[in-house]
């Protein structure tokens, strides 16, 4: 067989209803045994009682002495029951022994009844043994019985019969029994082993490449079940970085190679003295290779917030201060596409304790996305408040909004809402990943509320105690 989950599920269940089995039948076994054993010598002691009555019954007062036809009648009945009576009166006028007229029928009894015990218990130690018990009328010692069986306690036919019944009885049972656990076991590893195959099918298919894979099959099993939503959010998020990836190097490759191109048709056209090489030309080279190296600076600042290699620099900063500055750096883009730009302050003088330029960076990634995306007479607030815990920032406005299936990827690496438009407004849609890598430094959190049409509302908060 092989080494499979199925297999192993089946020999446990096996092996477990085995041992099971095994221990209820040496139990019961040992119960049957006492029982009888008990039986056994209570119907021993009770036949003798019924033996004493039996020949009390027969007593002659006048000759005091016992029947001697009615002592032959219970000496035969005792002898079918295993005993072997013999009677003596207490004057001597009788003394009756079965054994005397019936030798040959005593010895066989014996031997049949030594059979029957050795037959169930092998080790059993039986011997002859015999009870004297006193003959009465009324009330008098009239004579003694002595009564012989092979003892301590025996087994009648009946009784090894009905043992030997019960025995094969419970064989049979455990045989049933082992029929049912194979079958239930088969049928059960079956149900458990067969979403895990479908898991590992899945797993495989994703490690050659293929996330589109996904488990549709559905199980009640709280484990399993988790274990399926596990796979399936794997793959869609193997698939959602593989796209990412894709995207990534068509982005990097589109926004390099137009400086790149520009730099060398410019080039090539003074070279060809096609252009003259004026002042104004090599100022727009510089423009150009300004641009390549903000693409190549947001890239490495990215990556040293992703490997956490940026150390930050907290300090007590005031928030007036702060926002003022922040007016100051958009009020020219503001003024020039005539949006609105105000800030809601919960408290002026509030202290905030962060690291001071890096949250800037974010509130100006956010404000100049808001700028972008809103339309001419838009507004652009800032608003900032605190309570016991965190900080509060958020930057809303009244521009075109986002869709919603955007949004649980709008923080991610080179994610744009949309291509067309984010070609039109610039940008590689790194900006958000970097603002949320910041907050995430600082222990913080963002989130994002939008409506298509109504505009925005970018927040995030930061701890007051962190570290």
């Amino acid at each position: 067989m092989k080494n499979t989950l199925k297999s192993k599920a089946v020999l446990s269940f096996a092996v477990l209803l085995i041992l099971s089995s095994f221990s209820f039948a040496v139990v019961f076994n040992w119960g049957l045994d006492q029982l009888f054993q008990n039986y056994a010598t209570l119907q021993q002691e009770r036949r003798m009682q019924q033996i004493v009555t039996q020949i009390n019954n027969l007593y002659i007062p006048d000759s005091n002495s016992f029947s001697t036809d009615g002592l032959e009648a219970v000496g035969n009945a005792a002898l079918q029951n295993g005993m072997i009576l013999h009677v003596q009166s207490i004057n001597d006028e009788v003394d009756w022994d079965i054994s005397s007229h019936r030798a040959k029928e005593c010895q066989l009894m014996l031997q049949h009844r030594e059979r029957n015990m050795h037959s169930r218990y092998p080790n059993f130690e039986g011997s002859y043994q015999q009870s004297v018990l006193d003959l009465t009328y009324q009330g008098q010692v009239v004579g003694t019985l002595t009564l012989g069986y092979y003892g301590p306690y025996t087994f009648d036919d009946i009784e090894l019969q009905l043992i030997n019944s019960l025995n094969r009885l419970l064989i049979g049972i455990g045989v049933i029994l082992l029929l049912i656990a194979a079958i239930f076991g088969s049928y059960l590893a079956m149900h458990l082993t067969r979403p895990i195959h479908h898991v590992v099918n899945a797993a495989q298919k994703i490690a050659r490449g293929d996330y589109q894979v996904k488990i549709q099959e559905h199980y009640k099993t709280k484990e399993i079940s988790e274990l399926i939503t596990a796979i399936n959010e794997m793959a869609e998020q193997l698939r959602t970085k593989e796209l990412q990836k894709q995207r990534l190097t068509a982005d990097v490759a589109h926004e390099l190679r137009t400086p790149l191109c520009n730099l060398q048709s410019h080039m090539e056209a003074v070279i060809d003295e096609v252009w003259e090489p004026t002042p104004e030309l090599f100022r727009g080279c510089c423009d150009e290779i300004q641009r390549l190296t903000n693409i190549v600076n947001q890239l490495k600042e990215l990556t040293e917030y992703e490997d956490h290699r940026v150390v930050l620099d907290k300090s007590n900063f005031q928030v007036s201060s702060f926002f003022d500055s922040i007016l100051s750096s958009f009020a020219f883009s503001a003024k020039e596409k005539n949006v609105r730009l105000i800030v809601d302050c919960q408290n002026f003088k509030s202290i905030c304790l962060a690291d001071e330029q890096r949250i800037k960076q974010c509130i100006i990634n956010l404000v100049s996305n808001a700028i972008k995306y809103t339309e001419n007479g838009g507004t652009v607030k800032m608003t900032f408040k605190e309570d016991a815990d965190f900080y509060y920032f958020d930057v809303s406005d009244t521009g075109i909004g986002i869709p919603p299936q955007d949004i649980p990827q709008l923080f991610e690496r080179f994610y744009r809402v949309d291509e067309s438009r984010a070609r039109k407004t610039g940008g590689m849609g790194i900006g958000l990943s970097i603002t949320k890598a910041i907050i995430e430094m600082h222990g913080g959190a963002i989130w994002v509320n939008s409506v298509v049409g109504q505009g925005s509302v970018f927040s995030f908060k930061l701890p007051k105690n962190s570290i």
